[in-house]
């Protein structure tokens, strides 16, 4: 079977610290210079479980496409806001509505690209996340908040394989971030042109108890 990987940037749990207007700004400045560098991309914020849409704009037209998930990033919203006005300007104001209409055509016909996914959904797996983060292994406390950014891949078989960490300023925080992924269920599994594939996933997890409270219940 032929491996093939997506890069999903899905981070539900991501924290703006910044300020909404300082960002729009970079976010706008941001597509400008890409725009002027004759890159084209855009960001989807949202839950979905389909990969069709944003594969026909990256295949067919050549814009890159990140999905990062269901909070709206004030950055990377205002890039779109900008970057999306300059593909419509090039390929037509109803641009985006006709790649979505093809894409809805292939994935009812079974053809299209389908996201591997936790099988209680986004909402199960923060809850898994922080169910089973156990603070006490790592010498927490409240001033030692921290996060880690993780890579794993969901293999063709739903399993989890091949955990490494991207991003983290502790070694104790990593030994229990995959420890939690490595205890994850079976997902459902990730699909291209109908055929069942391997996926990539980002994920971070935030080391901190206030987290763990919101989301572990």
């Amino acid at each position: 079977m032929k491996h093939v990987t997506f890069i999903v940037f899905y981070l539900f749990f991501y924290h703006n610290l910044h300020g909404q207007i300082n960002d729009c700004q970079a976010g706008t400045d941001s597509a400008k210079s890409d725009f002027s560098k004759g890159i084209l991309k855009t960001y989807i914020f949202g839950l979905t479980n389909t990969f069709t849409y944003g594969k026909i704009l990256q295949d067919k037209y050549g814009i890159q496409v990140i999905y990062w998930g269901c909070i709206v990033d004030e950055k990377w919203d205002c890039y779109s806001n900008y970057m999306d006005e300059k593909i419509k300007e090039k390929y037509g104001k109803y641009f985006f509505e006709e790649v979505s209409k093809k894409a809805q055509e292939l994935d009812s016909m079974g053809k299209g690209d389908r996201l591997s996914t936790f099988k209680s959904g986004e909402t199960g797996l923060r809850k898994f996340v922080y169910c089973n983060l156990d603070l006490t292994k790592i010498n927490y406390s409240d001033d030692k908040k921290g996060k880690v950014y993780l890579r794993f891949t969901i293999d063709s078989t739903g399993k989890v394989a091949n955990v490494k960490i991207l991003k983290s300023t502790n070694l104790n925080y990593n030994n229990e971030a995959i420890r939690i992924i490595n205890l994850m269920p079976h997902w459902t599994v990730g699909t291209e042109n109908g055929k069942v594939i391997n996926q990539e996933w980002n994920l971070p997890i935030i080391f901190d108890n206030e987290w763990k409270k919101k989301y572990c219940h």
